[in-house]
């Protein structure tokens, strides 16, 4: 279920709690992932008294903050090391500061990864405009067969296009 307004928002919040696979299923994830994440004390989900996980919506909302800083390549024991840094303080002073100097250097990392993603994103678009000369060319999609091509004439504008291009011949 995707969050997106008030009336989503209270309807997850009256979601029943869910069991393990069910959260897995909905989370598109493994029930391994789930209870790996309790180990490293990302996640406390409520145990029945037979040992049955449930998973509340706050629970279901923390795992997809996690899953999208996965996705961003941060490290897991950076995720855990947020998860639990307030537990592990003695003082609310001492865990704003742990706190407030990860989150800076999530920033800085997630900032950089942006400008990485931009780049990659106008190469990909330099690339696709030139790709695009080539529909309908009936022509062997060698260097030899491409001998006049306009797209052979410019490789080297795009690294994107040296990767896809014939590694024999590329033109630098």
């Amino acid at each position: 279920m995707k969050l997106g307004n008030s009336q989503d928002l209270t309807q997850a919040k009256k979601m029943k709690p869910l069991k393990i696979g069910e959260a897995a299923s909905l989370l598109s994830t493994s029930t391994r992932t789930l209870r790996f994440y309790e180990e490293q004390g990302i996640l406390a989900p409520v145990k029945t008294a037979k040992g049955v996980r449930l998973y509340t919506n706050d629970d279901i909302q923390i795992i997809r903050v996690v899953q999208r800083l996965a996705a961003l390549g941060v490290a897991l024991r950076d995720i855990a090391e947020l998860a639990t840094i307030r537990s592990c303080s003695q003082t609310g002073h001492q865990a704003s500061h742990k706190v407030f100097d990860l989150l800076e250097a999530l920033q800085r990392s997630t900032e950089w990864k942006k400008k990485e993603c931009e780049l990659v994103l106008e190469e990909i678009a330099k690339t696709t405009r030139l790709v695009k000369q080539c529909f309908g060319c009936e022509n062997p999609p060698t260097y030899l067969g491409c001998a006049q091509c306009p797209v052979a004439s410019n490789v080297g504008d795009s690294r994107l296009l040296q990767l896809i291009w014939d590694k024999d011949r590329r033109v630098s």
